[in-house]
């Protein structure tokens, strides 16, 4: 039954039989065979077969998630059983807001590859919302994210206070001011990241209550987000922590907003309520939230 998840699994993720039977190495009438082998023992058809591929059925989303759960709890297992033996080894998968590669994780990470090199980890980068649904998902064990709405499967561990800050360079006429109210960037050029970050919803909260509506560029890259203050294109906006390195260097400026919910916002590490860390992504959060100590604080 394992193998015959395996190749339902890459099915799935290839879009095609055909596609799904060339990496494996397979005849695509062998997989046909094996998914309906799978089909009948589930009594459900589990692809709509089409022209261009397959698309799982509302039975097939089901079994990929049941299998994403199942592979989520053996390695589970395996951390547990190493555990036991005593043995420094596992995997932790941590997703993060991208600002926060310009903060201190970068080096909480190399901390811990450096204590423990036989744990292997991944960082994937992504906006909020997208850092929260893998959280609730399972599909890693550890999020950052930047003011996460609620969601069901999900708890906060922790959090850190970071206001959302004008970001302009240098050079910039506004770099000069103490604080600025979001009226005072109505005619000014402004850069936003798209609607999945966190620092979006909060400052456009912020901009309709001033009644600015107008917007210059949208991008999913804070590092364009920098790019676009660093060259005095206008505007941006960011907590402190994804422009540590330009503001030590004297060439980003951040302004405090005067607006309670961007003064207030927060990151927050999250994890699944409902799942145990393992003992490889408890050592990975202690190291971030010992990381420094203006950093985060556990709730």
């Amino acid at each position: 039954m394992e193998q015959l998840y395996a190749l339902f699994a890459e099915v799935a993720r290839q879009g095609s039989i055909r596609k799904a039977a060339d990496r494996l190495g397979l005849s695509a009438a062998s997989v046909s065979r094996h998914i309906a082998r799978l089909e009948h023992s589930l009594d459900a058809p589990l692809l709509d077969r089409r022209t261009d591929g397959v698309r799982l059925t509302p039975a097939g989303e089901l079994l990929l998630r049941f299998i994403a759960d199942r592979t989520r709890e053996l390695e589970r297992l395996r951390a547990a059983i190493n555990e036991l033996k005593a043995v420094e080894r596992g995997h932790v998968s941590l997703f993060t807001v991208e600002g926060m590669l310009g903060g201190f994780i970068p080096g909480a990470i190399a901390t811990f590859a450096r204590l423990y090199p036989g744990i292997t980890h991944e960082l994937v980068v992504a906006g909020t919302d997208n850092v929260v649904a893998a959280v609730a998902e399972d599909r890693c064990d550890i999020g950052i994210a930047f003011q996460p709405q609620p969601r069901g499967g999900v708890t906060t561990v922790a959090q850190m206070r970071q206001p959302v800050l004008a970001v302009v360079g240098a050079g910039h006429p506004l770099a000069g001011r103490h604080g600025i109210t979001m009226a005072d960037l109505a005619s000014e050029p402004l850069c936003l990241p798209d609607k999945t970050f966190g620092i979006r919803q909060a400052v456009d909260r912020a901009a309709k209550r001033a009644g600015i509506t107008a917007l210059h560029m949208e991008t999913n890259s804070i590092d364009m987000m920098r790019h676009f203050a660093l060259t005095g294109m206008g505007v941006t906006f960011m907590p402190a922590f994804a422009f540590e390195r330009e503001a030590a260097a004297g060439s980003l400026v951040g302004i405090a907003i005067a607006d309670s919910n961007l003064e207030s916002a927060t990151a927050k590490v999250c994890i699944h309520a409902e799942r145990s860390l393992t003992w490889a992504a408890r050592r990975m959060l202690d190291i971030i939230l010992n990381a420094r100590p203006d950093g985060f604080r556990p709730v």
